[in-house]
């Protein structure tokens, strides 16, 4: 009789050990195909199962890439064409300036005015330094939008206008003065930043390399003077 008791509670035991090693186990079968109806649905990750990782991974790219001596020695080169270029266009006249923005696609036009405007080391050093941003860096891997935030965060960190506030006739005008000049500034940065874009995109190894710079040179003067017309249609109002 103790015997067959004995053997009841071990059965008893091993049903219930089943049991709960059954229970167990289907709740983490459970948890693993909740997890894979998040991450694949029709065979399409999904975006909320995935975007705290790809978030993460990615900021840490682009901070490594923004603290880069690659990327900083392209933005330094990036200025110093920009500067050089509307130090030139500054000299023209009217006329001159609208010829040249007529003649952007003319390959014998713009390789006469690279050599007057004196950009051929400036254009060599910023074919350099982009080289060295996409070979060096991860800089590729990141998508158009990634990049132009990129640039856009750099650029309002780091550009200003260096003009002064055009005084209002009343001092009341003071507020409306640093509101225009604000809007101004933040077109100033996204010019910036889609011009910076632009030279990326230029093909590093076509041989009209130099044009693709300079066309994206001049639609980041034009919208840097398009910008200061509307400041100051803003600062008249």
């Amino acid at each position: 009789m103790r015997k067959k008791r004995h053997f009841l509670y071990y059965a008893m035991t091993l049903v219930f050990g089943l049991a709960t090693i059954f229970i167990i186990h289907s709740c983490n079968t459970d948890e693993y195909y909740s997890d894979e109806l998040q991450i694949e649905e029709n065979g399409i990750p999904r975006k909320s199962a995935l975007s705290s990782n790809i978030i993460n991974n990615t900021n840490s790219l682009i901070d490594s890439i923004a603290i880069s001596d690659e990327f900083w020695e392209f933005e330094r080169n990036s200025r110093l064409l920009a500067d050089k270029f509307q130090a030139y266009t500054s000299t023209l006249s009217e006329e001159e300036h609208d010829k040249l923005m007529e003649n952007l696609n003319d390959d014998d036009y713009m390789e006469e005015f690279i050599r007057k405007a004196n950009l051929e080391k400036e254009l060599q050093q910023m074919n350099e330094a982009k080289e060295n941003l996409l070979l060096h860096t991860g800089f590729s891997r990141l998508s158009e939008d990634e990049r132009i935030s990129l640039f856009r965060q750099y650029a309002e960190s780091h550009e200003s206008t260096d003009k002064t506030l055009i005084k209002t006739r009343t001092e009341g005008g003071d507020a409306n003065a640093n509101s225009c000049e604000a809007k101004r500034q933040a077109a100033y940065a996204q010019a910036k930043a889609d011009y910076d874009n632009a030279i990326i995109k230029c093909k590093q190894e076509s041989s009209t390399n130099n044009y693709c710079y300079t066309q994206a040179l001049a639609n980041y003067e034009r919208c840097k003077r398009a910008s200061d017309r509307a400041y100051e249609e803003c600062i008249g109002k």
